[in-house]
């Protein structure tokens, strides 16, 4: 049975870690999605690729397609959305990166 720690929480979603098996579940807007540490890696890469990426017409419109660890599902989002999400991911890696430093010295 996990037990959850809490690794971000805000107004768009939350991040949490099982402390004994490590993995992640990212809730955002609607939609929630279960990790793995190396897939949270990979999807934050592409999160702040997405991010960075300034060539979007209408800050309003859905038109940012982020693809997700199970096939065939996706989510889309507003170059807002990807920013929040950027924000939110970055801070769960920096942290986890600082966990990891933590664990491995003791």
């Amino acid at each position: 049975m996990c037990n959850y720690q809490t690794l971000y929480h805000g107004n768009t979603g939350y991040v949490i870690r099982c402390q004994q098996c490590k993995g992640l579940q990212l809730a955002f807007g609607t939609t929630v999605i279960s990790f793995n540490l190396e897939e949270f890696e990979c999807f934050t890469k592409m999160v702040t690729r997405l991010a960075d990426d300034h060539k979007y017409e209408s800050e309003n419109e859905k038109a940012i397609c982020l693809p997700l660890p199970a096939d065939h599902v996706m989510m889309l989002l507003t170059p807002g959305e990807i920013t929040s999400l950027s924000r939110m991911t970055a801070e769960v890696q920096a942290l986890l990166t600082t966990y990891e430093i933590l664990e491995s010295a003791s």
